[in-house]
């Protein structure tokens, strides 16, 4: 198994933080080595939001279509 490495300082421990870019008013969330600060990744957290909303819709796509089988069959 590989362990994710820091570039900078060879560290192994992650961690997320918030931050607001510059001259923006939302907030992002970074991946940064817990061990010297260098950001490794960005992440928007409304995607997690979006995410789920998505597995709702298609949860209820699915219960629709699996209704309309059995309907179907009979």
């Amino acid at each position: 198994m590989t362990v994710s490495t820091c570039v900078k300082c060879g560290g192994h421990s992650f961690e997320v933080a918030l931050f607001t870019p510059l001259g923006r008013s939302y907030k992002l969330s970074m991946v940064q080595c817990s061990s010297c600060g260098v950001p490794v990744g960005v992440l928007d957290p409304s995607v997690q939001a979006r995410l789920e909303a998505l597995k709702t819709q298609i949860a209820a796509i699915d219960e629709r279509m699996t209704r309309i089988a059995r309907a179907l069959a009979g």
